[in-house]
Formats: structure tokens, C-alpha cells, sequence
């Protein structure tokens, strides 16, 4: 008897008490979604692509909810798996790195730090790894438009244009940040100015593509 209990435990075919087969009602979380609401940064609600103060938020959140964030890739473009070097002919860098966002955090005050957990990045199933001529550290050297299709999961990225290699899938953020306030944006500029008087490399904002457009377009408030 006690060899034949100790089989029914192993298979799990004896039940000694009822039990809810199915979790999934149990939820402890809450969650506040950011969704993309256009086909691109300039017709979404939801996006921007540089930090003003005057950004209206958009969603509220409280301290230690889960915010997801329906993001979009870093140029804004409509590249494909068949996207081919003469496809960048047509990208506006002007557009780059669009955010979703801007989130505000219920209560918190000038001042404040907030931490921020990133628990889960989930992957498109495409990407792309780009040379634009003329943009990027290495624009001197590598002067050909090139591009790389890649197909994206969990476990790595693979490529017909670079065959028999797998990148480990390690995702992060492209862009994060907290929105500066009116007296951050002056110590910025005046610290932007300064190096510049000093002979730095300095660069200055830009109206080209800024959204949203009203506040930091060419003609906005920036």
C-alpha cells in the first residue's frame, strides 16, 4: 500500500483536496500600458523624439506599477526583411531615436530619485544594423550604405547577409531618460555654450524632425 501511494504522488493522479487548476485569475500587479498609436513617431500620440519640459504625459503611473512600452526602432523607418543599401537613401536622421512616453510618476517632486527596474525587453522579429553615410562615429571610414536584415528571438539574431553567425539576444534600451525641468534646460545650455567658447565639440539643439513639433520642431518653442 504505501509503495502504491508514494506512484500515485509521483504522477500526480491523486487528488486529496480540490484545487483551481488555472492561475491565471491570480494577479498582483498593476500594469500601465503605452501603446504605439500611428504607423510613425509623427502621427503618434504617444511619441517624442526630444525632451522638453512641456511634453504632456502620456499615461500616469504610481510607484512600483509595471509600465510597458510599446516602442518603436531607433530610426523611425520603414525598412523590411528585404531591405536593401539603397533603401537609406530615404531615412531622415532627423527622425531618430522616437520614445514612448512621457510617463508621470503619481507624487514624485523635484529632486526625487527614481529608480527604474527593467524586468523584460521583447523583441520585434525583425531588426537592422545600418552604416548611413555620413552619420556615426566611424562615417570616415565607412563611407558605403550597408545594411543587415536581421531575424530576432529570444535566444539570438541570425542574418543572410552575415551566414552562420547567431548574436546572444541581449536587449536594452536605446534611450531613457527623465524629462528636465525649465532650470535644468538653462544649466544645460549654458554649460552646452561655455564649451563651446572653449573650443569643444558642441551639439546644438535641433529643430529638424524634433517632435513633438509644436514644442521642439524647427519654428517651435526649443
Amino acid at each position: 500500500m504505501t509503495k502504491l501511494l508514494k506512484s500515485l504522488f509521483v504522477c500526480g493522479c491523486l487528488s486529496l483536496s480540490p484545487a483551481n487548476a488555472d492561475t491565471t485569475n491570480q494577479e498582483w500587479m498593476t500594469k500601465v500600458t503605452v501603446k504605439k498609436t500611428g504607423d510613425h513617431c509623427s502621427s503618434d500620440k504617444n511619441c517624442f523624439n526630444r525632451y522638453h519640459p512641456a511634453i504632456p504625459p502620456a499615461a500616469r503611473a504610481n510607484v512600483g506599477d509595471m509600465i510597458i512600452l510599446h516602442t518603436r526602432d531607433a530610426l523611425d523607418s520603414e525598412f523590411t526583411l528585404d531591405s536593401i543599401p539603397d533603401d537609406l537613401a530615404t531615412v531622415d536622421l532627423g527622425l531618430v531615436h522616437p520614445m514612448t512616453g512621457p510617463v508621470h510618476i503619481n507624487n514624485a517632486r523635484r529632486g526625487d530619485a527614481i529608480e527604474i527596474e527593467i524586468v523584460d525587453i521583447e523583441p520585434d522579429q525583425y531588426g537592422y544594423t545600418v552604416i548611413a553615410p555620413g552619420f556615426g562615429f566611424l562615417r570616415d571610414i565607412f563611407t558605403e550604405p550597408y545594411i543587415v536584415n536581421w531575424q530576432l528571438t529570444r535566444n539570438g539574431a541570425v542574418s543572410p547577409q552575415i551566414p552562420g553567425v547567431t548574436v546572444p539576444y541581449e536587449a536594452f534600451p536605446g534611450s531613457i531618460g527623465v524629462l528636465p525641468g525649465d532650470s535644468e534646460i538653462d544649466i544645460i545650455l549654458k554649460r552646452e555654450a561655455d564649451l563651446a567658447a572653449a573650443g569643444g565639440a558642441v551639439l546644438t539643439p535641433s529643430g529638424a524632425g524634433g517632435l513633438p513639433s509644436n514644442l521642439c520642431g524647427e519654428g517651435g518653442a526649443v
